[in-house]
C-alpha cells in the first residue's frame, strides 16, 4: 500500500514568503532608523555641549578683558568700536605693560578675536599687524546683537557708536546651536561686563 507523502509536507506558498520578507524589511528599516536617529541625537548633544562650554569660557575671557579696558598707548578712548556684532577696545591683555587693541567680531557663525600690538614712535596700531583667531563656533546671532551697551543707570544706549563715553556696561550674548535648522532650541550664553576704569557712580 502506498503512503501519502504529501500529507504532512506542507511548505510556504509564494505569497507567504513575500509577506514574511516584506515584514522583515519593514522591521529592519524601522529599527535602523531609530538607531541612526539615536546616534545623530547623541552626536548633536555632545557637539552642542562642547560649543556651549566653549562659549561660556570665551564669554568669561571677554568679560575679564573688557573690565580691564584702558586708554590706548596714544591716548585713544578705551572703546574704539561699539557695534552690535563688533566690539573694539584697548587693554593690556597679556600683562606686558603694553596696551593692545582688541577686536571681537562675528564672522558668519564664528566669533573671532583680533589683537594688534602697539608699534612705532609715535605709537600706532597698524591693521596689517592684527592677529586674528577663531574663539567660538556655532554662534547664530545673525539677526541679534552680540554686544548691547548700557549707561551708568543701566539704560540701553540706542546709538552706542555715537555715545561711546556713555557706555558703562556691556552685555555679551552668544546664541549657540550646532544645527540651527532642527530642535532643540538655541542656547543663550550671557554675561555682563562693567568697565572698571570708566566707573563714575561710586
Amino acid at each position: 500500500m502506498m503512503k501519502n507523502l504529501n500529507k504532512n509536507n506542507k511548505g510556504f506558498t509564494l505569497m507567504e514568503v513575500v509577506f514574511i520578507m516584506v515584514i522583515t524589511v519593514m522591521v529592519v528599516y524601522v529599527t535602523s532608523t531609530f538607531i541612526v536617529r539615536g546616534f545623530r541625537s547623541n552626536v548633536f548633544a555632545e557637539e552642542q555641549n562642547i560649543a556651549i562650554r566653549n562659549a561660556r569660557k570665551i564669554n568669561q575671557l571677554m568679560v575679564n578683558e573688557i573690565r580691564e579696558g584702558i586708554r590706548s598707548e596714544a591716548g585713544d578712548y578705551v572703546l574704539n568700536t561699539t557695534d552690535a556684532q563688533t566690539l573694539t577696545f584697548y587693554g593690556d591683555i597679556d600683562k606686558d605693560n603694553n596696551i593692545e587693541k582688541i577686536r571681537y567680531f562675528l564672522d558668519n557663525s564664528i566669533l573671532k578675536r583680533g589683537v594688534i600690538k602697539p608699534s612705532g614712535d609715535p605709537v600706532e596700531y597698524l591693521a596689517g599687524g592684527e592677529v586674528v583667531t577663531e574663539v567660538a563656533y556655532y554662534v547664530n546671532n545673525q539677526s541679534e546683537p552680540v554686544f548691547t551697551y548700557y549707561d551708568r543707570n543701566n539704560n540701553l544706549i540706542a546709538a552706542p557708536s555715537s555715545n561711546k563715553t556713555q557706555v558703562k556696561l556691556i552685555n555679551i550674548s552668544l546664541k549657540i546651536n550646532v544645527t540651527p535648522t532642527i530642535a532643540p532650541n538655541d542656547y543663550y550664553v550671557e554675561m555682563d561686563a562693567q568697565l572698571r576704569n570708566l566707573k563714575d557712580n561710586l
